[in-house]
């Protein structure tokens, strides 16, 4: 499988370029990173079957595991987030979505397909990249790829922290399925649709 390190230095620069540039507030940023993800991986001849395979199980324990870490998040990090920073946590991007049923629906679906999005380039792509160029303990790949989500998430300090926490819990994942996305995808799928659920009732 080609590695092709020269592309390294361009790999890189269009991650620093996603989050640099002031994208429109209505195009999620995952798209971008996501484009950047498909060219890289197309130059060096490799699909997006490589990482999307695996049992539905995984989809099921990924799910779980998302649930759980909403759970967390909402009973031991808001507390200190919100005492720390002053200010009430945005759970979602789709505030419309309280009492439309319409708005929720579009706002659930765009979920899922962000979720996709945000896997495949941060994981199928950023840690796969960095599994290929570094043998050894998935540590530092796991690791680079929670540091580019960080870098690219909208958002202030705690919101990147977050994102980061986030990162390392589905490189983990990610590694641990075998290389594959279908657990992450499912795990932040059920976060994000876990949290537009919450804020629709308006129970966060």
């Amino acid at each position: 499988m080609p590695e092709r390190r020269g592309l390294v230095p361009v790999e890189v620069a269009a991650v620093l370029a996603v989050a640099a540039i002031p994208w429109p507030d209505a195009l999620p940023i995952a798209l971008p990173l996501f484009v950047a993800a498909s060219l890289a991986r197309w130059v060096r001849g490799r699909s997006w079957n490589e990482v999307v395979r695996g049992p539905a199980s995984r989809a099921l324990i990924g799910a779980l595991a998302g649930l759980v870490a909403l759970a967390l998040a909402l009973v031991a990090a808001t507390p200190v987030i919100e005492g720390g920073s002053q200010r009430a946590i945005e759970w979602t991007q789709f505030p419309l979505a309280r009492g439309n049923a319409q708005m929720f629906a579009f706002a659930s679906l765009q979920v899922m397909l962000l979720a996709v999005a945000w896997e495949l380039a941060l994981r199928g792509w950023i840690v796969e990249r960095v599994l290929e160029l570094s043998p050894g303990p998935p540590t530092l790949p796991v690791l680079v790829g929670a540091f580019a989500e960080a870098i690219v998430m909208p958002g202030d300090g705690p919101a990147r922290i977050g994102a980061m926490i986030l990162g390392i819990g589905l490189g983990a994942m990610y590694v641990a399925g075998g290389r594959s996305v279908v657990a992450p995808i499912a795990a932040r799928a059920a976060f994000g649709l876990g949290a537009l659920i919450l804020e629709t009732l308006r129970w966060v």
